[in-house]
């Protein structure tokens, strides 16, 4: 996703007040310096789905040259999706979103979601939690440069428990809208886009009402002689109960192809919270990390496979104290596509992440982290 793409770290510990205002300098020199695109980039391992209770599957992350789109007019796609870690949060997910075309540059839809999520482990003490999602989607495609897309929606949050008091129902408004541009020749990608979406990594933040609203810059620049350089920004406000934070996530990138399919990269990413939570999530002062990793694309005929696997390390800092021990970090991500005919295709990822230092929630217990994600969608496109 990765994303993918789906939060990385120096070799010396920097302040934090150093390390934030460099991340904001580039953040800024980059976009102002860019014009605009459309490579979708996952939030950092360690804070997955973006989306929320509707999850996207990008089964062709690495593609180097946009393909023009079919508009065909009607289409349908159902999919699954199961995440399990290692502090026994669960999350289940059955999404149906359908859309239609409306001339041949424009496309509405519909997208009915429905999210169960609960611990495994014994006397966890937390109940299951159940979201409703119903919203709205549109596609614009007035040239082959630029895209927009945009859902807007609303999440329905059973009646629960936090802390032994009772939560009422909420309902939770949710929206993503997104610019990409590649202009000619795919030196110059840039994807600019805003998330508002419910924040469901466990049952405690969902009864907690976490909810995250991010402003993701993510441009991409492709050299002749096969480098190429990415950045990706994420910054917002992440507010639950009784409580604001402020969230930022900066990861940077340099990548080499090997061959026509293949990529080696290095990440550099730092994550910061303006302040510690009691929502459930991690929310460390600074955490930085650098990685390394390999990517492929495979085509065979109706089949396409992207891979993608990663090794690094990296520490954490919370609020008032020092920085921790330097902590192994492995991911590995695989997207497969089966396209079948008369617009008919089948998708399928698998992605696992593992990190020593770095937690996606707070209740996480003393051995590293880790987490699995399974997600098969199958979607039906009419002439």
């Amino acid at each position: 996703m990765l994303t993918p793409i789906r939060e990385r770290r120096p070799l010396l510990p920097v302040p934090a007040s150093v390390s934030r205002l460099v991340m904001r300098v580039l953040v800024f020199c980059v976009a102002a310096s860019l014009p605009i695109h459309a490579q979708q980039a996952g939030s950092a391992a360690r804070e997955m789905f973006p989306d929320g209770a509707i999850p996207e599957i990008d089964a062709a992350p690495h593609t180097e040259e946009p393909e023009r789109e079919s508009n065909p007019a009607a289409a349908m796609e159902p999919a699954w999706f199961l995440g399990r870690d290692s502090a026994g949060n669960v999350d289940q997910k059955i999404k149906l979103q359908s859309d239609f075309a409306v001339g041949d540059r424009v496309r509405l839809g519909l997208l009915l979601g429905q999210d169960f999520i609960y611990n495994s482990l014994p006397r966890s003490g937390f109940n299951t939690e159940d979201i409703r999602q119903a919203g709205v989607t549109s596609q614009w495609h007035p040239n082959d440069a630029l895209k927009f897309e945009a859902m807007v929606g609303v999440s329905q949050l059973a009646a629960t428990a936090a802390n032994d008091q009772p939560v009422r129902q909420a309902f939770i408004p949710t929206s993503k809208v997104q610019a990409l541009f590649t202009p000619p020749g795919g030196i110059v990608k840039v994807d600019l886009e805003f998330k508002r979406f419910i924040f469901d990594l466990s049952p405690e933040l969902v009864a907690n009402r976490a909810v995250r609203n991010d402003f993701v810059v993510h441009p991409q620049v492709s050299l002749p002689s096969g480098w190429r350089f990415r950045e990706l920004a994420e910054m917002g406000p992440a507010t639950s109960t009784g409580e604001s934070n402020a969230r930022y996530n900066s990861e940077f990138t340099v990548g080499h192809k090997l061959g026509k399919g293949s990529e080696l990269y290095s990440t550099y990413s730092t994550l910061h919270y303006a302040q510690a939570s009691d929502a459930g999530y991690f929310s460390p002062d600074l955490v930085q990390n650098i990685a390394g990793g390999w990517t492929t694309d495979l085509d065979r005929k109706s089949l396409s496979l992207s891979l993608d696997f990663g090794a690094g390390a990296g520490h954490a800092r919370a609020h008032g104290s020092n920085f921790g021990p330097w902590g192994l970090s492995l991911e590995a991500q695989s997207y497969l596509t089966w396209s079948l005919h008369s617009g008919r295709e089948l998708r399928a990822s698998y992605e696992f992440y593992y990190d020593q230092s770095n937690p996606a929630v707070a209740e996480s217990q003393s051995g590293a982290w880790h987490m699995s994600v399974l997600t098969v969608s199958f979607r039906w496109a009419g002439k």
